[in-house]
């Protein structure tokens, strides 16, 4: 039966993909004029003003920004820390936010921080960010706080030193965890866990093996309600999508590969770490690369066929994000 069912999703995957088109003049640096973004990991849209579009970025060193968008130019703020939230953040080993979501129903945001050191266990976990009079747009976070899940030991049994959750989604009645994977050294393997979560009593409501359905790593989700999510597979470069019941069984699994080129050139493609993906009011999905500094450099065979500018970027390990339809 298990083997069934495996076959089943992988047929359903190979009949019916959902596609993503890479919108043109992407990807794009995140970058602008005066800054740029530093091993960016999580991405979350705010809302749209003026023909603009507003994300909040979290980089994995400790740092938020927002962003503004428009067509494929950006202006990056980076966020101050009011001095009890940096005084909360210094104790941990590495400020090691990897995940970002703001909730449109509460005007709440959450960040996923990873364990580090010795004291990893007690770091790991999603914490709630307070903006000055709760304006996302405003620029200083006055107030962080952990989440308190009645059953987190249970949910936060596979974590282990930088390795947390890298996926987080939240609709009107839950949250959705995706954990990044089991690490065996340095290798990731073929699976991981999705913990689904009632939002208000922040209770367990089911967990879920990916193994049936070709994920092995989740590293973004995005909840479009409380039966249907997206997400990012890091580590097979492929955007999922999963539909629930109401007793939370899968009814279907899609998984699409993304399409991965680098700037100003769609022919040439190279190793990304896509690490997280949001959606904005008119259904574009955003996705964001993390820098992995062992593979970010194109081989000099693509180097020589990019623009100095874009050369440089590469070699600066500047983030990169990413712009798609969703059809």
């Amino acid at each position: 039966m298990r083997y069934f069912i495996l076959i089943l999703f992988l047929f359903i995957s190979l009949l019916s993909p959902i596609k993503l088109t890479l919108e043109q003049n992407y990807p794009v640096w995140l970058k602008d004029n005066s800054k740029h973004t530093d091993q960016t990991s999580g991405i979350t849209f705010i809302g749209s003003k003026n023909n603009s579009k507003y994300f909040l970025v979290c980089d994995d060193i400790g740092k938020i920004h927002r962003i503004r968008l428009k067509e494929n130019k950006l202006d990056i703020e980076t966020i101050e820390f009011d001095k009890s939230v940096e005084k909360f953040l210094d104790r941990f080993e590495k400020k090691d936010f990897e995940e970002i979501v703001y909730d449109k129903f509460t005007n709440q945001v959450f960040i996923s921080i990873e364990g580090n050191g010795l004291n990893y266990k007690n770091e790991v976990g999603i914490y709630k960010i307070k903006f000055k009079n709760d304006n996302v747009f405003s620029n200083e976070i006055v107030e962080i706080s952990k989440l308190n899940f009645p059953e987190w030991d249970r949910i936060s049994k596979y974590t282990d030193q930088n390795v947390g959750f890298e996926g987080v989604g939240i609709s009107k009645n839950r949250m959705f965890l995706g954990l990044e994977g089991f690490q065996f050294g340095q290798i990731f393997l073929d699976s991981t866990i999705l913990y689904i979560v009632d939002k208000n009593s922040l209770k367990l409501i089911k967990e879920i093996s990916t193994k049936e359905f070709g994920i092995h790593t989740i590293c973004g989700l995005y909840a479009v309600d409380d039966y249907h999510i997206y997400g990012i597979d890091r580590n097979q470069q492929n955007f999922f999508e999963i539909k629930f019941d109401k007793n939370y069984n899968v009814e279907s699994c899609e998984l699409t590969k993304l399409d991965l080129p680098v700037p100003g050139n769609k022919n040439l493609k190279y190793v990304t770490a896509i690490e997280s993906i949001s959606l904005d009011d008119e259904n574009f999905v955003y996705c964001v690369d993390d820098p992995w500094k062992k593979f970010y450099v194109p081989p000099l065979d693509v180097l020589i066929q990019l623009k100095e500018n874009d050369r440089e970027n590469f070699k600066e390990f500047i983030p990169l994000l990413f712009k798609y339809k969703l059809n």
